[in-house]
């Protein structure tokens, strides 16, 4: 078990690095933000002024990873940097927290895990939502039993604008085929994998895949319909070219339905009743989890990650074979296999 606290290089000093990463690293007492590295000296070095003074400065990714000065690196940058800079990290002897999503394709993904276990490090998968109090009690709901069997569950994540308007604005490569952008890997990659986590395994896929703006080549719409091995079903719903925003969750048990993102807060638990369904508000309580802690204990020993490499993997296998059914117009086969290949159709 690592005694002395764990040594964090940031790599991409970017809306992410500055809204959540930087944030979750300084509330932990287990570890210490020493490094920044971007490819823009400037912003890299107003970071430092503003949030961390005692980080060195690094321009080069690969002087960076073999300075000596960190334990880990956690990567906030262009998805399409994801595979390369994890691979180089690990083969540095480096911890690695990585943004979603971890690559752009399975057979990526598989490397990048393969790379951990010969390494010996901890490779975790930025799957934020994971982590959010409100999908974590879903979770438990469902778990526990209080509403029984689940048959359907619907989710939407939409918006008015893409990343690099609303988000981090002057960020194009959310929009960008070539660097790996678009919304099934921004929101997609979060939501499928909640739903996945909540109800278990996807078996099969049915999907549209749209891009609607006439002047990005990435997908800004989507809709999927989604076969578990259990026997639910389940939509997805997202788009950068709604209106207004929308974030529900709604779950439909043989015993009731849990909903959130509706007009009450938290937690909705209806339950049937005569002469109306009863309901009731379940709020989620932050204890404080996060993906930052969580990857600090688990290069400590003090547990494991619990969104490791092969989380990230799953994530990204439903949104591979979301992709491919729009692709072929049928039902793709969710690849569940830990191998180079693509899933098959169904």
């Amino acid at each position: 078990m690592t005694a002395k606290p764990v040594r964090i290089g940031i790599a991409g000093c970017g809306k992410i690095a500055t809204s959540s990463q930087i944030p979750g690293f300084l509330k932990s007492p287990n570890a210490r933000i020493t490094a920044l590295f971007d490819t823009d000296a400037s912003r890299a070095e107003a970071l430092r002024a503003s949030k961390v003074p005692e980080a060195r400065i690094f321009n080069d990714f690969e002087a960076l990873i073999r300075s000596g000065e960190v334990d880990a690196v956690t990567l906030c940058t262009p998805n399409f940097l994801h595979h390369p800079m994890t691979l180089a990290a690990l083969g540095a002897g480096l911890h690695v927290l990585c943004e979603k999503p971890m690559a752009a394709t399975l057979r990526e993904a598989d490397e990048m895990v393969a790379a951990s276990k010969r390494a010996g490090r901890v490779l975790q998968i930025n799957q934020s939502c994971r982590y959010a109090p409100v999908y974590r009690r879903l979770a438990d709901l469902v778990a526990q039993g209080e509403i029984g069997t689940v048959h359907h569950i619907r989710c939407m994540r939409s918006g008015g604008s893409s990343p690099d308007v609303g988000w981090s604005p002057g960020a194009t490569w959310f929009v960008s085929k070539q660097a790996q952008g678009g919304v099934l890997l921004d929101i997609g990659i979060h939501m499928a994998d909640i739903m996945r986590h909540i109800v278990g395994e996807v078996d099969r896929v049915s999907a549209i895949v749209d891009t609607r703006r006439p002047e990005i080549d990435v997908p800004d719409n989507v809709t999927a319909l989604f076969r578990f091995q259990n026997g639910a079903t389940g939509v997805l719903e997202l788009s950068w070219t709604f209106p207004a925003g929308a974030g529900l969750l709604e779950i439909y048990g043989s015993a009731g339905t849990l909903r959130t993102g509706f007009a009450a807060a938290g937690i909705e638990v209806i339950k049937p009743g005569v002469p109306k369904p009863e309901t009731r508000i379940d709020t989620p309580v932050d204890d404080g989890f996060s993906s930052y802690a969580s990857f600090v204990a688990a290069i400590r020993g003090e547990a494991p990650s619990p969104t490791p490499g092969e989380y990230g993997r799953r994530a990204l296998a439903l949104c591979e074979a979301i992709a491919l059914s729009s692709e072929s117009r049928g039902f793709v086969a969710v690849d569940h296999a830990a191998r180079a290949q693509a899933p098959r159709p169904a």
